[in-house]
């Protein structure tokens, strides 16, 4: 379909406001070319830092068993690290530590048969399942496998301070009071008690020629794994014994 053209007063032709939207959309998708044309430079740009960044990260994994178990972040990247250049060798100029803390060689070409080392520092966060209270616990409290939710989540070091496992978790006892949504550690859990006061329980006595076993009331309340007072009911002697579960203690010479 033709432009529409009219003529002014003076005889010169001009563009109908048909034209004139025409042209103006002709502008704008001709800006929009531009505004990409730009856009995919620094893309190009920043694919080169990525490639760098991805080789050494995958370098540092190399050295874990299961690559998505461990994620790298790398502390710092040097300025010639993040134009697009050729990395000619990777090495560790320290193995991660404990914290997951290391640090990484990475030669490079900045000319031809011109080369420069680098050293890029990086953290490494390992893959790991935490667990948390779903809700309000009060002291004395033991935890029940439907009062805890599993969250995976990454952390640098060992995470000695969380259960590793959830039967680490599940049987233990609160020391104190915490709200829902608690992250569980060690500092907030303790042993179930096991033998109270008064309770009757087996003694075994030990070696490695002979067992012998008596009854004995207990003198203290313990845990597994306590080392308590216990009377033996036959004799009224009272002895060391170390807790084994509830009916039972064990002596050790």
């Amino acid at each position: 379909m033709d432009t529409p053209i009219n003529t002014n007063r003076d005889g010169r032709m001009f563009r109908g406001p048909e034209a004139v939207r025409s042209l103006c959309v002709g502008l704008l998708i001709l800006f929009f070319f531009i505004a990409a044309a730009v856009g995919s430079l620094r893309t190009v740009h920043a694919a080169g830092e990525s490639a760098a960044e991805a080789r050494i990260i995958k370098f540092v994994k190399e050295i874990y068993p299961g690559g998505d178990a461990v994620r790298v972040r790398l502390t710092t990247i040097p300025a010639q690290l993040r134009e697009k250049v050729k990395i000619v060798n990777l090495s560790f100029v320290r193995i991660p530590d404990v914290s997951g803390d290391g640090v990484c060689s990475v030669e490079i070409e900045t000319a031809p048969g011109r080369l420069r080392t680098v050293q890029v520092p990086f953290r490494v966060f390992t893959k790991r399942e935490l667990y948390v209270l779903k809700e309000a616990g009060q002291k004395g409290d033991t935890i029940d496998p439907k009062d805890v939710v599993v969250r995976e989540t990454y952390m640098n070091g060992k995470g000695l301070g969380y259960p590793a496992s959830i039967e680490d978790v599940v049987g233990k006892v609160l020391k104190r009071d915490v709200p829902a949504n608690t992250l569980v550690t060690y500092q907030i859990l303790e042993d179930r008690v096991v033998v109270r006061r008064g309770d009757t329980v087996t003694i075994i006595a030990e070696t490695d020629k002979l067992v012998v076993r008596a009854k004995g009331k207990t003198v203290d309340k313990g845990r597994v794994g306590d080392v308590i007072r216990v009377k033996n009911i036959a004799s009224g002697k009272e002895v060391m014994a170390k807790v084994v579960n509830s009916s039972s203690v064990k002596v050790e010479f």
